[in-house]
């Protein structure tokens, strides 16, 4: 399944990493990383060997849900998490769309996968279905378990409607790079 993930996401126009362990996704995401970093509470509490090793390179990871605390409008909030590179977790992925689905409980997460200009979504390789039948399951436990903002995500942002012309990153990122996070050995 991770080859036709892959196989569907790059064709879908995301870049699609393999990586083992911490160190390897950290430095993955340093490669990428052009701009501040922001992530979702998410991501640091599940993966905080790989926010500890950013910040190891010298690189700052702000957390989107504490800047939600000081930036209480929401069109403030929204200009503080425009643009630079936003780093989310995914819940799961379907092998046959190269989609993600991303779910989140609150609007801070949200507008980061949205309104960076760079996406980075952290994805389990075991998180992985092979079908969006499998996918509707997933999206049913979700919301089951009370996730607010639940989507699926398959490339970068593209629309054709400005003159029939196709133009990337107008209404969500102009790059999503997918961190397939590989079991040692797997």
């Amino acid at each position: 399944m991770l080859e036709t993930f892959s196989l569907y996401a790059k064709a879908a126009g995301a870049e699609v990493f393999i990586c083992v362990g911490d160190a390897d996704a950290a430095t993955t995401i340093a490669r990428i990383a052009s701009g501040p970093l922001r992530c979702t509470s998410g991501v640091w509490e599940s993966y905080p060997g790989i926010c500890r090793a950013l910040e190891g390179m010298g690189l700052d990871v702000a957390v989107a849900e504490e800047i939600a605390e000081k930036e209480r409008e929401r069109s403030a909030l929204a200009a503080a998490l425009a643009g630079g590179v936003g780093i989310v977790q995914a819940k799961g992925a379907v092998a046959e769309t190269g989609s993600l689905v991303l779910a989140d409980d609150a609007l801070a997460p949200r507008l980061l996968s949205m309104l960076a200009d760079v996406c980075i979504a952290l994805l389990p390789a075991s998180n992985i279905v092979p079908s969006l039948d499998e996918a509707g399951a997933l999206l049913a436990e979700l919301e089951r378990a009370g996730h607010r903002y639940v989507s699926l995500v398959t490339g970068p942002s593209r629309t054709a409607d400005i003159e029939r012309v196709l133009t990337i990153g107008v209404q969500g990122p102009k790059a999503l790079h997918i961190i397939i996070l590989a079991e040692e050995g797997a």
